[in-house]
């Protein structure tokens, strides 16, 4: 990875200059194409409560809502191209509009590119745990009436790979812009393509076994994946809406961030799968 003058690496550069240069936000809601900067402007609140399911710091759930046996709670995870410059906070204003919308949502932070111990597996086996620990605790006090997995992006793969692998169970996953063929994603050319590799530890010629392993397969919850993808995309092509045995929701000139602002077209999409 190449570092400019020992500041941030050309990937995370590359990133930044893309996000920066999307439209910028009006005074109204953004119905399409929200900048990723716009998500950082939304109201955020305080987390209910956190805590942890390994011992690393960054193995950490905040849970945004209260939770009763008779909600729908949304398990969310986090995307920004599987690298550790881009944490859970570009996504505290979402959970808070959500959490003020009447759902309990427990954000999953976890080790990325970049952390001791994140990475391929790592990151997705951080995931593993995360739902894991939820599954005991929901075991221990009662089960939500549906559990929805929700991942964004880098988050969606991250997702769908450890939604078949947790003992949580699940009543619906959601795949917000997902990256669902990292072998393809891998020979990209935008910023974020090109940290598949860094990731993965190698590219896919060299290391075909691991990207085998990589790639999202529905098995255990066939007919409960869900795949939203908007046309105007520039980061996740439209095409990794097509996972075999999944559903695709398509959103005609929706962004890559939009999934994540309340009030966009996208977001409105997106509410709807979670209250079915």
């Amino acid at each position: 990875m190449r570092v400019i003058n020992g500041g941030l690496p050309l990937i995370i550069l590359g990133f930044l200059l893309m996000v920066v240069s999307m439209p910028g936000r009006s005074e109204e809601t953004i119905a399409h194409n929200v900048p990723y900067r716009a998500l950082l402007e939304l109201p955020v609140s305080k987390a209910e409560a956190s805590f942890h399911y390994g011992d690393d710091p960054l193995q950490v759930i905040y849970q945004y809502g209260a939770l009763s046996d008779t909600q729908t709670v949304v398990v969310f995870i986090h995307g920004g191209c599987w690298l550790n410059a881009y944490d859970i906070a570009h996504s505290k204003g979402w959970m808070t509009y959500l959490a003020t919308a009447g759902l309990t949502v427990f954000g999953v932070e976890y080790r990325r590119t970049g952390d001791e111990g994140g990475g391929w597996p790592g990151s997705k086996n951080d995931i593993i745990a995360a739902l894991n620990t939820l599954h005991d605790r929901f075991t221990a006090t009662g089960y939500p009436q549906n559990v929805v997995v929700a991942g964004h992006s880098a988050g969606g793969h991250l997702a769908l790979l450890a939604g078949e692998a947790a003992t949580l169970r699940i009543d619906k996953i959601i795949g917000l812009a997902a990256i669902t063929d990292i072998t393809r994603y891998a020979q990209g050319t935008n910023s974020c393509q090109q940290a598949t590799s860094a990731f993965m530890g190698g590219e896919p010629a060299q290391i075909p076994a691991a990207y085998a392993e990589a790639q999202p397969v529905i098995r255990k919850w066939e007919g409960k994946v869900v795949l939203m993808q908007g046309t105007a995309d520039a980061i996740v092509p439209v095409s990794h809406a097509s996972l075999s045995r999944s559903k695709q929701v398509l959103v005609d000139d929706a962004g890559h961030f939009d999934w994540l602002y309340p009030g966009s077209v996208a977001f409105d999409e997106f509410y709807k799968q979670v209250k079915l």
